[in-house]
């Protein structure tokens, strides 16, 4: 594998501490950062620990993950995107007191403008999902998650995808704002990956806040519970979500047709050929496990990505909690 991160130094955040009720003032402990160099994710020790730590505690982030030049353009594009003519194009809509607010976008890798595909074919992208799902991974889903401040809808507790475990898989968030403690920012329940318990009964566990800065990536495993709450102080929270899983996991427990899996692994292909096109000075990652779809033989990116995103996903369900009361609590 040619190895690469990104030119901009990361630095991992994970928590180390007790399990705290959310409710208390309670984020990721902060240990000894160690900064580095662009070597590989899977030769660094600080990264390997935390890869053990998401499989205990089920997540982790790393800070300024995002080259600034890419992160620039991406905040750019979501903006046009919220006041352009086709700003409810695939995409969730919440009114509160008359005001729309856009809460979801599907899809933005399908767009127009490929700057989240360049995103997903970041080499430091690509080499983390091997680095946890294996060389035959794929993302299932690409979607975007906006707050702003105004719009009251929470994110209730939730397990992004059940599944039986046979494999390992994970959501990737990426932050184009900033999220702080208090103000919309991930709450996590650590460790609630592995109790095989219902997510209304998780959410009743300790939990902790995840504050996390533009640029950084909150990656966590998609049976970890965890919520939101609606801004209270910053303009808008917006996150870029990828959700990738292996080809094997996928065998193992049926989840989806092999035909749905080709199509998501040529998805890989084509992001990492575009940020080669892009970035040909760069190392760059070269995917194990293309696909061919001899249908997109000689076609050009864009109508490559027409013809991956022809086939709908119809992704396996998540699980949420709408009990909204909170513990103690009495029914009037």
């Amino acid at each position: 594998m040619q190895s690469y991160i990104s030119p901009a130094r990361f630095r991992v955040s994970v928590y180390n501490g007790k399990k705290q009720n959310c409710r208390e003032k309670n984020q990721f402990q902060n240990p000894d950062f160690e900064y580095f160099q662009p070597v590989s994710i899977l030769k660094t020790d600080s990264v390997t620990k935390s890869l053990k730590l998401f499989e205990e505690q089920g997540f982790f982030r790393l800070e300024g993950f995002i080259p600034s030049p890419l992160l620039r353009k991406l905040q750019d594009y979501f903006d046009e995107l919220a006041t352009g003519c086709d700003k409810y194009h695939q995409m969730a809509v919440n009114r509160v007191n008359g005001v729309d607010y856009i809460t979801n976008i599907d899809n933005p890798c399908a767009r127009e403008n490929p700057v989240c595909l360049e995103l997903l074919g970041l080499p430091a992208m690509l080499e983390l999902a091997e680095s946890i799902c294996g060389p035959d991974f794929f993302p299932i889903q690409d979607f975007a998650v906006i707050k702003m401040l105004g719009d009251t809808l929470p994110v209730l507790w939730h397990l992004d995808m059940l599944h039986q475990r046979r494999g390992k898989c994970f959501t990737i968030g990426i932050y184009l704002d900033d999220a702080d403690s208090g103000d919309g920012c991930l709450k996590l329940v650590p460790g609630s990956h592995l109790k095989n318990e219902d997510i209304c009964t998780l959410k009743e566990y300790p939990c902790m806040e995840a504050p996390v800065k533009a640029g950084d990536v909150l990656v966590h495993d998609m049976m970890v519970a965890h919520a939101s709450d609606p801004m209270t102080k910053n303009e808008k929270r917006r996150v870029i979500y990828f959700e990738f899983l292996s080809a094997a996991h996928v065998a193992a427990e049926n989840l989806y047709t092999g035909e749905l899996v080709n199509r998501r692994c040529w998805l890989v292909e084509t992001a990492a050929a575009y940020y080669r096109q892009l970035h040909p000075e760069a190392e760059s990652y070269i995917f194990k496990r293309p696909a061919a779809i001899p249908e997109v033989q000689g076609l050009t990116v864009e109508q490559t990505i027409a013809v991956i995103y022809d086939s709908p996903v119809r992704a396996h369900p998540s699980s949420y909690c709408f009990d909204m009361h909170k513990p103690g609590e009495k029914f009037q």
